[in-house]
C-alpha cells in the first residue's frame, strides 16, 4: 500500500444525514496516529470513523480509492458508480478485478489486479462492510426485511412487531400465513432471511385465502393476524422440517396435531427408542426409507406394491424383516401409528437446509 495519500481535490462531502465530515482531515488525523500502528489497523479505524458519521456510498468509494491509490466501485440494485483516485468519477473498465458482496446483490471491487497492494483486500472487505452497513441502514429492500424479521420474531416486543406490520401494510384483523424454504428456493414477493439451528430459511407472509403454486420444499404456516404471525413462522418450520421427496410441500393445518407434537419434541433431550432404531435402519439401509414412508400411510401392503410398482410377496417379507429391526410390527395398525411418528421425530432431527 502506498503512503497515506495527502489529497487535494477532496475536500467536504456530506453525508446521507446532512453531516459534513472531512475525508482530509481523517487522513490526516490517522497519519498523527503511533507511527508504529499497523497501516491494517488505520484502515479499519479509517472506516469505522466513516460508519459511525453515516457516510454515504459515494464517500465510501472515494475515500478507498484515495487510500488505494487507485480506481474502486460498486454496483448494487442496477446502479453502478466508479471512481479514480483523486474521486472523480469515471467509467469502469471491464476485467476480473478483486471483489467483495454485499447486500443482497451489491458488489465492490478494486480496479488493480491482483496481487496488488499488502492492503488492497482489507481495504475492499472493510468498504463491502461499509457499504452493507448504508445499504442496510437505507434501502427499502433492508427496511422491508427488518419490518419482516420483527413481524415473526416471538422474542420482539409487542409494539414492534405491530410497527413492523404497519410497514408492510399488514391489515389488522386479516389473516396470513407465513411460507417457509430454504434459501435455494424462489419465493415472489418480499422475504427475510432468518438464521435457524437447522440452517438459513427464507419467510415469506401471504394471505391465508391466497392460492400459491409452492415449489418444494415448502412449510406453511397456521392463518393468524399479524399480531400472531410469529407462530405462524414457527409452525411453518416445523412443516418445513417435516418435508420429504415424498411430500414436498408440507402445511400445518394437514399436519394437525403432529404439529403440536413436533414442537414438544424439540424440547425434549431424550430420542426416543423408536427413532433411535429407525436411524440406525435408515443409516444401514437408506434405501428402506421410501418403502417405510408408503407404508406409514397406506391401509395396506397391497396398496404399498402398487404405489412403488413391486410384488405383493416381496413387499410382504420386506415388511416382516423392517419389523424386526425396528422391535415393532409395522403391519398392524397400531405400529403403522409408530411409524409415523418415529419418521416424524426423525425427520426433525435429520433435516438440514444448509
Amino acid at each position: 500500500m502506498p503512503d497515506w495519500p495527502e489529497w487535494h481535490t477532496i475536500e467536504f462531502v456530506e453525508t446521507d444525514d446532512g453531516v459534513v465530515v472531512s475525508v482530509q482531515g481523517l487522513v490526516w488525523r490517522l497519519k498523527a496516529l503511533d507511527p508504529v500502528a499497523s497501516e491494517s489497523l488505520k484502515v479499519i479505524a479509517y472506516f469505522d470513523t466513516l460508519i459511525n458519521s453515516r457516510a454515504n456510498a459515494d464517500m465510501l468509494i472515494r475515500g478507498a480509492a484515495a487510500l488505494c491509490g487507485c480506481p474502486v466501485g460498486y454496483s448494487l440494485e442496477g446502479r453502478s458508480i466508479c471512481v479514480d483516485a483523486s474521486g472523480q468519477r469515471i467509467t469502469s473498465e471491464q476485467g476480473q478485478w478483486p471483489s467483495q458482496p454485499f447486500g443482497i446483490d451489491g458488489k465492490a471491487w478494486i480496479q488493480r489486479a491482483r496481487p496488488g497492494f499488502v492492503n488492497d483486500e482489507l481495504i475492499l472487505e472493510r468498504l463491502a462492510l461499509a457499504l452493507g452497513v448504508f445499504w442496510d441502514r437505507t434501502s427499502p429492500v433492508a427496511i422491508t426485511r427488518r419490518a419482516m424479521e420483527a413481524v415473526i420474531d416471538g422474542d420482539m416486543p409487542e409494539e414492534k412487531r405491530s410497527e413492523g406490520a404497519r410497514l408492510l401494510h399488514l391489515e389488522r384483523d386479516r389473516m396470513y400465513r407465513v411460507h417457509a424454504t430454504p434459501v435455494t428456493t424462489s419465493m415472489p414477493g418480499p422475504t427475510a432471511l432468518v438464521q435457524t439451528p437447522f440452517g438459513p430459511i427464507k419467510a415469506g407472509i401471504r394471505p391465508s385465502t391466497e392460492a400459491l403454486e409452492e415449489v418444494g420444499p415448502t412449510g406453511v404456516g397456521l392463518a393468524r393476524a399479524p399480531r400472531e404471525l410469529y407462530y405462524s413462522w414457527e409452525t411453518a418450520l416445523l412443516a418445513l422440517r417435516l418435508t420429504t421427496p415424498r411430500h414436498s410441500v408440507q402445511t400445518a393445518d394437514e399436519l394437525g396435531s403432529l404439529i403440536v407434537l413436533a414442537g414438544r419434541a424439540d424440547d425434549s433431550g431424550q430420542e426416543p427408542t423408536d427413532v433411535t432404531n429407525l436411524r440406525q435402519l435408515v443409516e444401514g439401509q437408506p434405501k428402506a426409507l421410501p418403502l417405510l414412508e408408503a407404508i406409514a400411510e397406506s391401509s395396506s401392503l397391497r396398496s404399498v406394491a402398487g404405489q412403488l410398482h413391486l410384488h405383493h410377496s416381496s413387499v410382504q417379507s420386506r415388511a416382516a424383516e423392517l419389523s424386526i429391526a425396528l422391535a415393532f410390527d409395522i403391519r398392524t395398525p397400531v405400529g403403522r401409528v409408530r411409524l409415523t411418528l418415529a419418521l416424524a421425530l426423525f425427520r426433525l432431527a435429520t433435516n438440514r437446509f444448509d
